[in-house]
């Protein structure tokens, strides 16, 4: 597969290490930051690169994808643009900024291959909860917990925001309206989409804001009717970065926390001991679009997943 990286900020240099890893030949970039552009390019010998979104043109017939590795508020734009083009795509999340744009996404994509980054579907652990829901461990499901949780906002554990413009962007209105609910609450939306097949939102319990969301807290029903309560921070300072979820059931309770064990869940049966539960890794979003660019099977998460995804937010961000 040939790739062009749109955005070499720290989200572009990320994607092209894994992309690279699996064979991939990075062709192209584009990026109107010049040092951005220079660096990406020195550093993954990429011999052709432009500024501006709309030279994208000049790789058709040479290349088969773009990767959007842009702030949100620009995917609309550089996906549409692709799509147009004729290009495969691999978004980052949240999709868009709005359902409208997301739709306007889906209308141009046909059957092109079009896939949303939401990364944490390979998680193992997260597998090892799929298995343990669909083998009915837990007895009937009375509430779910969901929460992404950060402390970069406040800890600047990984720069300071006003220094590094790849955190200083996801506190801009302009570049993230949705702040932390689009930015870390799309990664949680999609898990429940996953897990239970369905999500209704109820109400938003809390909100903090700094220009845009740095706290939000809101109840969600997912399944059949289950309670839900869904939470994501940038200033929790009892987390760098934590995803976690707990079900309760009828029988047992399943809790997972990314910060403790990626690979493993506790299943605490209401007799007994607690015990651990471990799953293989899934392919990466990586893997998986590569193999559907060659001419493998359709892979998920796709459009239709971050565009359910968009429907919840557009809900609950307003």
């Amino acid at each position: 597969m040939k790739l062009i990286i749109i955005g070499c900020g720290g989200m572009g240099t990320y994607q092209a290490k894994k992309f690279i890893d699996l064979g991939v030949e990075l062709v192209g970039a584009i990026d109107h930051n010049d040092e951005h552009r220079s660096h990406f390019c020195s550093t993954y010998a990429v011999s052709e690169a432009y500024a501006d979104l709309d030279q994208l043109y000049r790789f058709q017939g040479r290349a088969d994808a773009v990767s959007c590795c842009l702030p949100d508020a620009f995917h609309h734009q550089c996906c549409l643009l692709a799509l147009q083009l004729g290009f495969a795509v691999f978004c980052e999340k949240p999709l868009c900024t709005s359902l409208e744009e997301a739709r306007q996404l889906d209308e141009a994509a046909f059957d092109v291959p079009f896939m949303v980054n939401f990364s944490k579907r390979s998680i193992p652990a997260l597998a090892a909860a799929q298995a343990i829901l669909k083998a009915g461990t837990l007895g009937a499901l009375v509430r779910v917990e969901a929460k992404y949780l950060q402390s970069w906002q406040q800890s600047h554990v990984w720069g300071d925001p006003e220094q590094e413009f790849r955190w200083k962007w996801r506190l801009l209105p302009s570049y993230n309206r949705g702040g932390c609910l689009a930015d870390l609450g799309s990664h949680l939306l999609d898990l429940l989409l996953l897990l239970f097949g369905s999500a209704s939102f109820v109400q938003t319990l809390s909100a903090v804001t700094d220009q845009v969301l740095i706290e939000y807290q809101g109840e969600l029903k997912v399944g059949n009717d289950i309670p839900c309560i869904l939470s994501c921070s940038y200033a929790d300072a009892r987390w760098d970065d934590s995803l976690q979820l707990k079900v309760v059931g009828t029988r047992a309770t399943l809790e997972m926390n990314t910060s403790l064990d990626r690979k493993q869940i506790l299943v605490f049966p209401d007799e007994g001991e607690s015990y651990h539960v471990g799953a293989p890794a899934p392919p990466s979003t990586y893997q998986t679009f590569v193999r559907w660019v060659d001419g493998g099977q359709a892979g998920r998460p796709n459009l239709g997943d971050g565009l359910s995804v968009q429907g919840l937010l557009e809900e609950m961000i307003g």
